[in-house]
This record gives C-alpha cells, sequence and structure tokens, in this order.
C-alpha cells in the first residue's frame, strides 16, 4: 500500500495502522485518565486550604489548583505511549518493512504522531470536564484561553516525546526518562505542590519547566480572570517546546537507527 500512495496516503496509512493498536489495547490510556482525576480529588482538600489561607483566594475550593496540576502533569505521561509506537515496529521486526517502502523519516513522525496527538486531546478534554462538572471547578475568565492554553500544552507534550524517541535506544531508556522526567518537571514547576510552598532553589528554578507557564497560564486565568493575554507568553513558551522537539527529531531521528523494543 505504501508503494505507490502519495505522502498524504502514507501518513494516513501509518495513522490508521497505530490507531487501530492503541484502541485494540487502550489500558494505559485508562490509566493516565484515571490516575489525575483520583490525584484531583486527593488534593483538592490540601490545595482549598492553600489557596484560602495563604494565596489569597477565600472563595476557593481548592480544584483551581488541583485540577490543573493533575491535567499538566500527566500530559506528559503521553509520552511513553508515543515512544512505544516507534520501538514497537523495532519490536515485532516490521520497522525494516518501513525502511523498505519509499516512506520518508518525517511521514512517519507525522503518522505516528497524529492518533497519540488525537488520543492526548481527548483526554485532557475529559480531564477538564471532569474537573468543571465533577469537581465544581469555576472559570474567571474565558473557558476559550483554556482551550487554546491546552492546546499548546498538547504540543509541548509531543515535542517532548519525539525528543526521547529521537535520543534514545531503547524502550525501557524512553519509559524512564518520560516518567522521572514528567515527575520531576512538574514537581518542580508545581503541579504537585503549588509553587509558592515549594523551598526558594525550587521556586527559582520552575520557569525553565513548561509545567510552570502552563499552570501560570490556567492560574491567571481561572483564579485572576485574565484573558487571552495572559496566556499568549505561556503558549509561546509551549509552542516553543513542541518546536525544539521537532528540530532535535529532525537532526536525530534517521530510519537507519536501531532500536531495542522489550525482550
Amino acid at each position: 500500500m505504501l508503494l505507490h500512495d502519495s505522502a498524504l496516503d502514507r501518513v494516513r496509512a501509518l495513522s490508521w495502522a497505530d490507531f487501530h493498536r492503541i484502541r485494540s489495547d487502550p489500558a494505559q490510556l485508562v490509566v493516565i485518565t484515571l490516575l489525575p482525576i483520583g490525584m484531583m480529588a486527593f488534593l483538592t482538600p490540601i490545595d482549598k486550604a492553600q489557596l484560602r489561607f495563604s494565596a489569597g483566594y477565600p472563595h476557593a475550593n481548592g480544584v483551581e489548583q488541583a485540577g490543573p496540576g493533575s491535567i499538566v502533569l500527566f500530559a506528559f505521561f503521553i509520552t511513553t505511549l508515543l515512544g512505544a509506537s516507534f520501538f514497537r515496529e523495532h519490536e515485532w521486526g516490521t520497522w525494516d518493512r518501513l525502511r523498505a517502502a519509499p516512506v520518508r523519516a518525517a511521514e512517519i513522525i507525522v503518522g505516528k504522531s497524529l492518533p497519540l496527538l488525537a488520543f492526548s486531546a481527548v483526554q485532557l478534554t475529559l480531564l477538564w470536564v471532569v474537573a468543571f462538572r465533577v469537581f465544581n471547578l469555576h472559570s474567571k475568565g474565558p473557558i476559550a484561553a483554556i482551550g487554546l492554553l491546552t492546546a499548546a500544552l498538547a504540543v509541548a507534550t509531543w515535542g517532548f516525546g519525539i525528543a526521547l524517541v529521537s535520543l534514545c535506544r531503547t524502550i525501557d531508556q524512553l519509559a524512564i526518562m518520560a516518567q522521572l522526567g514528567s515527575l520531576a518537571l512538574g514537581g518542580l514547576g508545581g503541579t504537585i505542590a503549588p509553587r509558592d510552598t515549594l523551598p526558594h532553589w525550587a521556586q527559582t528554578l520552575s520557569p525553565i519547566t513548561p509545567q510552570y507557564w502552563a499552570l501560570r497560564g490556567f492560574k491567571d486565568v481561572i483564579l485572576d480572570g485574565a484573558g487571552f493575554g495572559a496566556v499568549i507568553a505561556p503558549c509561546l513558551v509551549l509552542l516553543g517546546v513542541g518546536g525544539a522537539g521537532a528540530l532535535l527529531a529532525v537532526f536525530r531521528f534517521r530510519l537507519s537507527h536501531a532500536k531495542v523494543g522489550r525482550s
């Protein structure tokens, strides 16, 4: 099928194949969707006290911090699924067939990325719906600004994932770097505990993380009632992270690179 199709058809074929693979084994997607919901429930009472008595938001119910924090933290965990879609081709011995077909590296990256971007969009949307409907989140600012920032967050997570695919030789390396990186950067950025409660050194370093910028934008909109102007800088940073990941993939990702799946 890949021998005579156009570039668009080849990307579509790769995307459709990966879509069916993910749909046939949705366990990981279910887990990374349920875990942030559980985290919201656990952290909301704690964050309620912090927001009301320390941060100066007397009417906050806690989910204003717990919701965005949980969503941003677990958004980056989808990078492990992106990596798996590449490494499985090596594990199953089908990578050489892709290399033999007239498919460019960029087409493989796009084709394998689109299903995960779609699932990420569904996951993030569902989590926001739960935050608003189940945990009674109220935003003082426009919901559309939250949506715009969430889209930029999805691009950042994709850039983080595709960079790891390009750098890692084994799926175990990718899983460790993705999970530890997501937890470390997420904690530093204020996803687990509010940034104001972190040690001074952590508060100083937190702006180097994309998670910090995402949370800053969500806080400005949800708690402070800011509009689209408040999410411009966070969106640019998150899109820059995605762009940096794509640029790294351009220089590092090669069809000839050997990858090792699970034995």
